[in-house]
């Protein structure tokens, strides 16, 4: 009986933690100017949700989406399942199938782990997909595994890092870390989940997203 009350009273207190961990990111509010005369991309951003847990699962790209967003930046955000790579390809290959048969194109942004995991789909050359953005943290040890010349036009944008932000926060990251089990994934700050850091790094984003609509404009 004493195992079944102890077992039950940690599942509830690891419950808990991930619903306050992915709130606690949720509500982080980060007051920003904005950069004015902006050139705008002629096509979305979409931003692919990587591997996510019940620690990580809300919000993934932190104040990249709303930040690109208040500067007339057409944002969205396509949620693959959480965890599992022949799942979550699967789905990636079907999203990409609708919106060829739509002629919708865009310009995709992905954190390390999803852009190893679909990059051969991504080799295919899906007329849908304009660009590719992996945002990368800071070290840069994973790279792509295949070396081979990308048929698209990839860029990489080197988050900066901090050691610093809520032992709460880090908490939750590193249980998320240990469900996946996952050693290539990015680092909190690089998502933009750290005070610290998500200003600075949004602005990286931004300076991509202005290169972006160069393109555009010279592809137009």
């Amino acid at each position: 009986m004493d195992v079944i009350v102890f077992t039950l009273s940690l599942a509830v207190f690891f419950l808990g933690l991930a619903l306050m961990t992915n709130r606690a990111r949720r509500h982080k509010d980060v007051a920003f100017e904005l950069k004015p005369n902006c050139l705008l991309t002629r096509f979305p951003m979409l931003f692919v949700t990587g591997p996510r847990s019940m620690f990580y699962f809300s919000t993934y790209w932190n104040l990249y989406t709303p930040y690109l967003a208040e500067h007339g930046y057409e944002v969205f955000t396509l949620h693959l399942p959480w965890n599992k790579t022949r799942l979550r390809q699967q789905r990636f290959e079907y999203f990409l199938n609708q919106q060829e048969s739509q002629n919708r194109k865009f310009h995709l942004v992905l954190d390390t782990p999803t852009f190893l995991e679909l990059q051969d789909i991504l080799r295919k050359q899906s007329p849908s997909v304009v660009s590719i953005t992996r945002i990368c943290d800071s070290d840069l040890e994973a790279g792509p595994a295949d070396l081979r010349a990308f048929p698209l036009p990839v860029g990489e944008v080197e988050m900066k890092d901090t050691p610093k932000g809520s032992l709460f926060l880090h908490l939750g990251y590193r249980l998320h870390k240990q469900w996946v089990r996952r050693k290539d994934l990015n680092s909190l700050s690089s998502l933009g989940a750290l005070p610290d850091t998500a200003l600075e790094n949004s602005g990286l984003l931004l300076e991509r997203a202005q290169t972006l609509a160069e393109m555009d404009l010279r592809g137009s």
